[in-house]
């Protein structure tokens, strides 16, 4: 071979090119069908190894055809060259079409799979919305359940205990003050009270007695809350930690039902506590708002708990119908009360309630039962 020097570099640069390209769309073929292996469901890279695939066939005849035509134009075989040429044309022509038609298969088959996307998009959201309107309406019978529970009970219990109560003032009256029998008596009648306090605030949630809001200062809701509970806390051997009630303070809300509805969530964070275990509870005002809040020592309540603790019928403890928070919030809501539990695993949980704060004097206002009542 007798080439001129300045033409020597062409050569080189087209015959070792060539043999490069062939490597490079041989190897960029492999890694396109491991991909597809890898992804048998992902379109982009079936297209992507169709394409490689068409790519290593042009390099195949482009760069084989080039190598050959180097070596037989040089070793004075020309008119072999321009035989076989033709043939080497054509593959390059047909791979081109092959590029072309895969290209074109691409775009209609990807806005197929765009379409079956968005028709999984929108049975996705549709099976969601079926799901959250099966739970609402799950949710929706346990609350029916509760109420018609409650109603039954309230109203069954509250004529037998209101005669209990008179009863018992009725001897109370009679008896000597320093008669054993007489602090007795006098426990009955403080506790048949709690309980008429507790029906009362039941049957103002299913609008069987009118609320009567009026202003209530803070400090009066802590010493009713303290004097309801403490029993209780004595018996558990939870420590009851007040904060001195503000004078400053008041509230517009039906005073009996607001204690029950605190006394629930107050009695629940002493259960939740450990004996020797305190509970703090407080009361401040916050801008326009009068709050509440009442802080365990216990476990604390778990991230998948958090959102079920006010459905009615939940409960996490063995011998509970669930009904005593989400009663509670039903009374506190329709005293305009909003509540908020923030919780810490292993550190215990607040309970934060909050009222609109009472700015003028009023008179008592009552609500109708079946009124509005502020849920």
């Amino acid at each position: 071979m007798n080439l001129p020097l300045p033409v020597l570099p062409v050569y080189l640069v087209d015959f070792f090119g060539s043999a490069l390209m062939i490597v490079l769309s041989v190897a960029a073929t492999r890694y396109a069908f491991r991909l597809m292996r890898r992804e048998p469901r992902e379109l982009l890279w079936s297209y992507l190894y169709m394409l490689t695939l068409a790519l290593t066939a042009f390099s195949m005849g482009r760069g084989v055809g080039h190598i050959v035509r180097d070596i037989l134009v040089n070793t004075g075989h020309t008119e072999t060259w321009n035989s076989i040429s033709p043939v080497s044309g054509a593959i390059n022509t047909i791979t081109f079409v092959f590029i072309s038609a895969v290209t074109l298969y691409y775009s209609f088959v990807e806005k197929g799979f765009r379409l079956l996307r968005q028709a999984n998009a929108k049975l996705s959201e549709a099976f969601d919305e079926i799901k959250r309107s099966r739970d609402q309406a799950i949710l929706l019978e346990r609350h029916a359940i509760s109420d018609r529970m409650a109603a039954t009970l309230a109203h069954e219990t509250r004529n037998p205990l209101f005669t209990i109560a008179n009863f018992a003032k009725s001897l109370l009256r009679k008896c000597d003050k320093d008669e054993p029998v007489s602090s007795r008596l006098q426990i009955i009648v403080e506790e048949s009270h709690k309980l008429e306090g507790l029906i009362d605030g039941i049957l103002k949630v299913k609008h069987d007695l009118p609320y009567l809001r009026h202003r209530v200062l803070a400090a009066d809701v802590l010493a009713g809350l303290e004097k309801g509970v403490r029993d209780k806390a004595e018996v558990a051997r939870v420590q009851l930690r007040f904060s001195p009630g503000p004078d400053d303070v008041w509230l517009r809300a039906d005073l009996e039902s607001v204690l029950v509805g605190l006394g629930e969530i107050l009695i629940n964070a002493i259960e939740a506590s450990p004996k020797g275990g305190a509970v703090d509870v407080a009361a401040l005002r916050k801008g326009d708002m009068a709050i509440f809040s009442i802080t365990d020592t216990g476990k604390g309540i778990g991230a998948a708990i958090m959102p079920k603790i006010f459905e009615p019928c939940f409960s996490t403890k063995e011998y509970s119908a669930g009904l005593g928070l989400s009663f509670a919030k039903e009374i506190l809501e329709a005293n305009h009360g909003f509540i908020k539990v923030e919780s810490v695993p292993d550190r215990g949980t607040t309970v934060v309630v909050a009222f609109p704060v009472a700015t003028s004097e009023g008179d008592e206002t009552p609500a109708a039962a079946g009124g509005e009542t502020g849920r």
